[in-house]
């Protein structure tokens, strides 16, 4: 039903240039030999809109400075970037259906998504065989980017994970949580607690961050699932706190994590918390408060207080674009260093030909805002640090970034 809506779609933009008239048509192809199309697949709408806003516009803010900059040159021409956007309404379906519109019908070079992590399995079935550049913000993609399947000719050679590995982002977020909350709780923190959605990504990224906390010393009992739909969390907390924990660890939907908070806080579940992928940002936004230390982590580093100076101007001209300041407004810092870096290796590649383009990315070092140098390694993965911030009970609130383990626990 979707495919047929969108021809319906494209016949009635053909039709409605037909009569533009004869004189509008040389321009517009004019107009297209110097234009290269990139894609992005997101959720602009459903239950994950709150990350999936922030993929278009992290990279539609990339593409404007590039374009503004003159645009990128390959070979001997320079092209503007056109960035063609397909919402997929939180639904596997429907982004299949738009990665298949962007492949086969737009002609995109590269596509930047989805942020949900089976989607982007799924989308890969349709970019790696048509040889589309493929960006992603997805740690479980470790799990199939092996020597193997991104040599040349393998079935992933041309797509990119842009956010560490699991264990690396789960060790450096344990580390650093650990690190700000020991001076301000009065006794040893030795229990962590960890309270996730119950869904593939849940079960995924807490089973990670549970084995980072153990390597950290922690006592951690069996994660607490919760379905993701949940809006009463009562049960699941007054469970944690019969465990008597020293921290809860919400993991890892910040919609969801924020409406736990407040029964948290009711029931007096833990003498303190941590709440994965929720900007210190939205708590200042929100007049948030607590009576006991709570830690966030960024996704990969902070809108709302952040240690890094690039960030602060990154999010500035962010905001300004129109983005709106959200729970993961950082996600976007996942998608836009990597658009300039597929500019670079269109340029140094000398050509869009995928094959060089690839042999090209795995080669630049970028100066970006999440690394002064931003790299993909032999399995096209990144490395980086994460920011980690605490609010104090009087209000304080303070952020530094935590470098990853180089080993998995």
């Amino acid at each position: 039903m979707v495919v047929v809506s969108k021809k319906a779609a494209v016949l009635a933009v053909g039709l409605g240039v037909m009569g533009l008239g004869a004189l509008t048509l040389p321009a517009l192809a004019q107009d297209a030999g110097n234009t290269v199309k990139i894609g992005v697949v997101a959720a602009e709408s459903g239950s994950f809109v709150s990350a999936g806003h922030t993929l278009p516009a992290g990279v539609s803010l990339a593409v404007k400075e590039i374009n503004d900059a003159g645009g990128v040159k390959v070979g001997d021409k320079t092209y503007k970037i056109e960035l063609v956007k397909r919402d997929d309404r939180t639904d596997i379906g429907t982004a299949v259906a738009a990665t298949q519109e962007l492949v086969r019908d737009v002609g995109v070079k590269a596509i930047f998504g989805s942020e949900s992590h089976d989607f982007t399995l799924a989308m890969a079935k349709i970019t790696q065989p048509a040889k589309v550049l493929h960006f992603a913000g997805n740690s479980t993609l470790d799990t199939v980017l092996t020597d193997q399947s991104v040599a040349k000719g393998g079935e992933n050679h041309y797509l990119f994970q842009t956010e560490p590995r699991e264990f690396q982002r789960s060790g450096s977020t344990a580390r650093g949580v650990l690190t700000l909350l020991k001076p301000l709780v009065d006794h040893p923190i030795k229990k962590s607690v960890i309270i996730a959605g119950n869904d593939a990504t849940g079960q995924f990224l807490s089973s990670y961050y549970l084995k980072a906390l153990k390597a950290e010393g922690q006592e951690v009992p069996d994660i607490i699932f919760y379905p993701p739909d949940t809006t009463d969390f009562s049960p699941f907390l007054t469970r944690a706190k019969g465990l008597k924990p020293d921290v809860i660890h919400f993991w890892y939907n910040g919609d969801s994590t924020l409406a736990a908070l407040p029964q948290a806080f009711e029931l007096a579940a833990a003498p303190s918390y941590f709440l994965f992928g929720v900007d210190p940002g939205i708590w200042k936004e929100r007049s948030l408060s607590a009576d006991v230390p709570v830690t966030m982590s960024c996704v990969p580093v902070c809108w709302g207080e952040s240690s890094n100076p690039k960030a602060k101007a990154y999010f500035q001209a962010y905001f300004a674009a129109g983005a709106p300041k959200g729970v993961t407004s950082s996600v976007s810092l996942l998608y836009y260093d990597y658009v300039h870096m597929l500019a670079e290796a269109w340029t140094k590649a000398g050509s869009f030909d995928p094959d060089k383009v690839v042999d090209a990315l795995t080669t630049i070092h970028h100066k970006g805002v999440v690394s002064d140098d931003l790299a993909f390694n032999a399995h096209h993965q990144v490395t980086h640090a994460t920011e980690v911030c605490v609010a104090k009970p009087e209000g304080d609130i303070a952020c530094s970034m935590q470098d990853p383990p180089s080993e998995a626990p």
